[in-house]
C-alpha cells in the first residue's frame, strides 16, 4: 500500500494544517529570530552554521506573511514530513500503521515539539533525519543492498549538515549499513561514500553565503569553514553553553523524563517492555536491532543531557528541552510497537477508515491539550518589546546588551523589517569575535580591538567609555550592572540612559514626564503575559520595574499613575 491515503498521509496533512494555524507571525525566541532573518536575507547561522536548514528556509521564503511567519510555515512542513516518516519507521520496526500513527501523533502534538517546531528552529529537520534513519535501517525498510547503504549515508550527511546531534543515531545507521552490505557486497560502501559526500554538500553554501547583517561573519576559506563547523567560537565541538553552572545529573535526567513522559502520556515504560517482547517475533525486529536502538537512545538522551550546565527551570528549561526532541523521536518507535503488542487483537481487526479516525482522535486530543500552553509563547510581546525599545531611542543611539533575543531580535527588526536602522546594538558576548568588532567599527568608528590589546578588567565599562567619547546617546539593558555602577544612569523606557561621569541626573519629575511620553507611544496589542511566560514575562517585568522605581520616589497623582502602570504592565 502506498503512503497516500493511509493514516500516515492523513496525519501528515493534519500536522501541516495544525502547524500552519498556530505559526506565529512575529519572532518569539532568540535563535528563532536569527533563523527567520537568515531565511529572508541569507548568510551563515551561528556555529555550526546549519546550512541545510538555512537553505530550506531560503527555498520557502516566498511563503505568505512576515518573514517570521514564512519561516514558521516552512518548519511546520518539515514537522508534517517528520510525522509521515515516523509512521513508516514504526511500521518497518513491526508496528501496524494505526499504532505508528498514534505514537507519531503524540510526538507532533506534545507541548515541547509544538512550541519548538511551530517556529523557525533546526530541530524539526533533526526529527526528519532520525525518522528516516529508523525507517531505512529497519529489516523491513523500503530499500535493500547498495540502495540502503547509499540512502542511509545520504541522510547521515544531510543530518550533519543540519545539526551535529544527528550523529547520535549512528548506531542505528550503522546497523542499516551492515545489513545493506550483507544484502549486496562490500561494493555497497562505495554508494555510502558517495551518498555521504552529497549529503555534506550544503556546507559549501557557507563558503558562498552573503555576509548579511544576520550572518555570523563571512566564511571565505576551508580553514574558516572548519573553525565554524567545529564551533571554535564556543570553545570547540565538545563545549556546550559557554555560560552556566554545575547542575546535578539527576535534575537534567528528571527534566528529560518529564518531557518524554508528558509527550507519550506517561506510556513509555510499558511500551518499551512490550516492544522487547515483540522483538522476538518474526514480524518484528531482531534483538541486535533493538540493541542498536537502545545505544542511540542512551547517547541522544541520558548520556547527552547529563552534560548540560543549564538548570532546567524558567528560560533555561526551554533551551535544554529542545534537546529532548531527538530521544523523543527515537522513543516513538518502541512506543508504537508496544501499543501494537498491547492491543494486538484490536489493531488487527481495525479497518483502514476506523484506524484513520482513531489516529485523528488522538491527534485532536493531543492538540487540544497542548495548543493553549504553546499559544502563550507565540505572543507578539517579544517582538513588540524590541520594537518599543528601539523606537523609543533618540537618533543615532547606541544600546549595549547581553541576551540573544536582543542580539538576533534587533537584527530582525532592523535588517529584515527595516525599522530604526540608525540605532546600533552592541552585544558584549559578541565583542570577542573579530568580524563583530569590524562591524561596530564600520558603523560607529570606534576600535573595539583595544579590548583585545588592553584586556581591561571590566570590558563592558571600556566599551561604554568608547561609545560616550563619540558623543552618541548611550543606553544599556538591565543586565549591564558594571556599567550602571560606573556611570550616572536613569530609567528610560525599558532600558537605561547612561551619562558621562559627572553629568547631573534629571529630576524625578522630569523622569516621570519622559517615561510617560515614551510609554504612551509604545504598542501593547496583545494579551498580557503570565509570570511563567519566559521572554514575554521578562519583558513586562522590566516595563513594570521602570514604573515601580519611579513610584518609590513620587508622591500624589504622579505616584498613583506610576503604581497603576505597574499593575497594568506586570506579568499576571
Amino acid at each position: 500500500m502506498t503512503i497516500l491515503g493511509t493514516p500516515a498521509a492523513v496525519l501528515g496533512l493534519a500536522t501541516l494544517l495544525l502547524y500552519a494555524l498556530i505559526a506565529p507571525s512575529t519572532i518569539v525566541e532568540g535563535d528563532n529570530a536569527e533563523l527567520a532573518s537568515l531565511g529572508a536575507l541569507g548568510g551563515a547561522a551561528h556555529p555550526t552554521g546549519y546550512p541545510l536548514y538555512v537553505l530550506w528556509l531560503r527555498t520557502w521564503s516566498w511563503l505568505p506573511g512576515t518573514p517570521a511567519h514564512a519561516a514558521a510555515l516552512a518548519t511546520g512542513l518539515l514537522t508534517a514530513i517528520e510525522a509521515v516518516l515516523l509512521v513508516q519507521a514504526a511500521k518497518a520496526w513491526g508496528a501496524r500503521p494505526l499504532a505508528g500513527a498514534i505514537a507519531a501523533a503524540l510526538v507532533v502534538t506534545s507541548p515541547v515539539v509544538l512550541r519548538v517546531q511551530s517556529q523557525a528552529e533546526v530541530f524539526a529537520l533533526n526529527g526528519c533525519v532520525a525518522a528516516a534513519v529508523l525507517w531505512l535501517a529497519a529489516a523491513h525498510g523500503p530499500v535493500r543492498g547498495a540502495r540502503r547503504v547509499g540512502a542511509l549515508a545520504l541522510i547521515a550527511g544531510l543530518g550533519l549538515s543540519n545539526h551535529l546531534t544527528c550523529a547520535f543515531v549512528a548506531p542505528i545507521g550503522l546497523l542499516g549499513v551492515v545489513r545493506g552490505v550483507r544484502e549486496s557486497s562490500w561494493r555497497a560502501l562505495g554508494a555510502g561514500v558517495a551518498g555521504l559526500l552529497v549529503g555534506l554538500a550544503p556546507y559549501a553554501y557557507l563558503l558562498v553565503a552573503p555576509s548579511t547583517p544576520a550572518s555570523w561573519g563571512k566564511i571565505s576559506s576551508l580553514s574558516e569553514l572548519a573553525h565554524h563547523v567545529l564551533r571554535m567560537d564556543y570553545g570547540g565541538p565538545g563545549q556546550l553553553s559557554p555560560h552556566g553552572e554545575h547542575v546535578p545529573i539527576t535534575e537534567s535526567l528528571l527534566a528529560l523524563a518529564a518531557t518524554l513522559g508528558r509527550a507519550f502520556l506517561w506510556l513509555p515504560l510499558a511500551a518499551i517492555v512490550f516492544a522487547w517482547r515483540r522483538a522476538s517475533r518474526a514480524a518484528g525486529e531482531s534483538r541486535a536491532a533493538w540493541a542498536a536502538w537502545l545505544a542511540s537512545f542512551l547517547i541522544a538522551g541520558p548520556l547527552f543531557v547529563a552534560r548540560f550546565n543549564l538548570r532546567p527551570v524558567g528560560l533555561e528549561l526551554y533551551t535544554v528541552s529542545r534537546f529532548h526532541l531527538l530521544p523523543m523521536v527515537l522513543l516513538a518507535v518502541p512506543v508504537a510497537v508496544g501499543l501494537d503488542a498491547v492491543a494486538e487483537q484490536l489493531f488487527a481487526r481495525v479497518r483502514l477508515r476506523v484506524a484513520i479516525l482513531v489516529a485523528a482522535a488522538v491527534f485532536v486530543g493531543g492538540a487540544l491539550l497542548s495548543v493553549p500552553q504553546v499559544a502563550r509563547y507565540h505572543t507578539a510581546c517579544v517582538q513588540r518589546s524590541l520594537e518599543n525599545t528601539l523606537g523609543s531611542l533618540p537618533d543615532g543611539a547606541v544600546l549595549i546588551g547581553t541576551q540573544d533575543i536582543l542580539h538576533f531580535g534587533s537584527t530582525y527588526v532592523q535588517a529584515v523589517l527595516g525599522e530604526r536602522r540608525d540605532v546600533t546594538v552592541i552585544m558584549t558576548p559578541q565583542v570577542g569575535l573579530a568580524y563583530y568588532r569590524e562591524r561596530v567599527r564600520a558603523k560607529l568608528g570606534i576600535d573595539l580591538d583595544t579590548l583585545v590589546r588592553e584586556r581591561p578588567a571590566v570590558p563592558s565599562v571600556r566599551i561604554a567609555e568608547l561609545v560616550l567619547a563619540t558623543g552618541r546617546p548611550l543606553f544599556i539593558d538591565q543586565f549591564q550592572a558594571n556599567i550602571a555602577k560606573s556611570f550616572p544612569v536613569y530609567p528610560y523606557g525599558a532600558v537605561f540612559r547612561v551619562l558621562p561621569t559627572g553629568t547631573p541626573l534629571p529630576s524625578l519629575d522630569e523622569l516621570f514626564a519622559l517615561n510617560k511620553k515614551l510609554y504612551a507611544a509604545m504598542r501593547f496589542d496583545y494579551a498580557s503575559p503570565n509570570a511563567g511566560d519566559d521572554l514575554a514575562a521578562q519583558a513586562h517585568q522590566q516595563y513594570a520595574a521602570t514604573w515601580r522605581a519611579l513610584a518609590d520616589g513620587l508622591t500624589g497623582e504622579p505616584q498613583a499613575y506610576a503604581r497603576a502602570m505597574v499593575d497594568a504592565l506586570a506579568p499576571r
